[in-house]
């Protein structure tokens, strides 16, 4: 699975790659210009295609090469990151490894945006709490808060996974009507970098077969306008959404960027990922697509659109 990001294509990663797939048959090279959390990139690896990914945050694309081609350390996904801890990193990012702010950005913010922390101040105690007693099998924050459940608490701790663990605390909240400690966000994100880590080996084809990942995928954190682009490659694009404020990035150009892609579309088929575009562009596919900053409900939004340049 991608890491956890505003606006991920996850849910729909497999439309798109079926789209572009039966649009250009005898094509197996994806450059990802916008990857972000990697949803649409992973997917096509896993296809079997070679991936060129880029994203102009660099610290989302250190934090995927550090994931895939060696591994987090348990210590960091174990951890659990204050208020105080995660605004430190977001403001004083040099004090860090680039990998490191880039997995506080989007395992431990709000929405997946980047900028505020993941809990409320009231809930941030019970938080932990609950992180002590599912990943470090500790109840006695939660028992001190709590004192009535610990029986419940005990229990718990028989379970053999954290994710197990997770999943029975959430349902005794749940039961006893604590809705603030029914779910524990950052856990659940960390176990999908897990998925990730495991991308050492893949399916390719029918067959699983044992191959170099680097050989496969590369990574890059340029401008889009600065990635070198294969001839012989399909080109996917999911930039910043105009008019859409929580993706706005760095006053990102969009008539610049519909002419970038008018331009390499003199040389290579390239999709766009979209409410809306210039009318000299075609729809090729219509999917839904939740808002991570609403809960992932659809919330009415419009329905998102997969366009390239004249007609398909």
């Amino acid at each position: 699975m991608p890491i956890p990001y505003l606006g991920s294509k996850r849910k729909s990663a497999g439309l798109i790659y079926q789209t572009i797939k039966n649009l250009n048959p005898n094509t197996s090279l994806l450059v990802d210009l916008f990857c972000g959390g990697f949803a649409v990139g992973e997917y096509f690896l896993k296809q079997g295609w070679r991936v060129i990914a880029n994203d102009k945050n660099k610290y989302v694309i250190t934090l995927l090469k550090k994931i895939i081609f060696e591994g987090l350390d348990e210590k960091v996904k174990n951890e659990f990151v204050t208020r105080e801890k995660f605004y430190d990193v977001i403001n004083n990012p040099q004090k860090y490894e680039d990998w490191y702010v880039g997995y506080i950005q989007c395992i431990w913010s709000f929405g997946n945006t980047q900028k505020n922390y993941l809990y409320g101040k009231e809930v941030e105690e019970y938080k932990k709490a609950g992180h002590e007693l599912v990943v470090f099998l500790n109840p006695a924050s939660l028992t001190n808060l709590f004192p009535n459940f610990s029986f419940y608490f005990q229990k718990i701790l028989k379970l053999n996974s954290v994710n197990k663990r997770r999943i029975a605390l959430g349902k005794v909240m749940k039961k006893f009507n604590k809705n603030f400690l029914t779910r524990l966000p950052h856990i659940e994100q960390i176990e999908r970098l897990q998925h990730l880590e495991r991308l050492d080996y893949f399916y390719i084809t029918e067959k699983i077969k044992k191959i170099n990942i680097k050989s496969f995928v590369e990574f890059y954190d340029k401008d889009y306008k600065e990635v070198e682009i294969p001839k012989e490659a399909v080109v996917y694009c999911d930039p910043p959404y105009e008019g859409r404020a929580e993706y706005a990035e760095d006053n990102f150009n969009h008539k610049e960027f519909w002419d970038y892609v008018r331009e390499l579309s003199k040389t290579n088929k390239v999709y766009v990922s979209e409410y809306k575009a210039p009318a000299d562009f075609k729809i090729v596919l219509k999917f839904k697509q939740n808002s991570s900053l609403l809960g992932g409900q659809n919330n009415n939004q419009p329905d998102e659109c997969l366009f390239t340049y004249g007609k398909p």
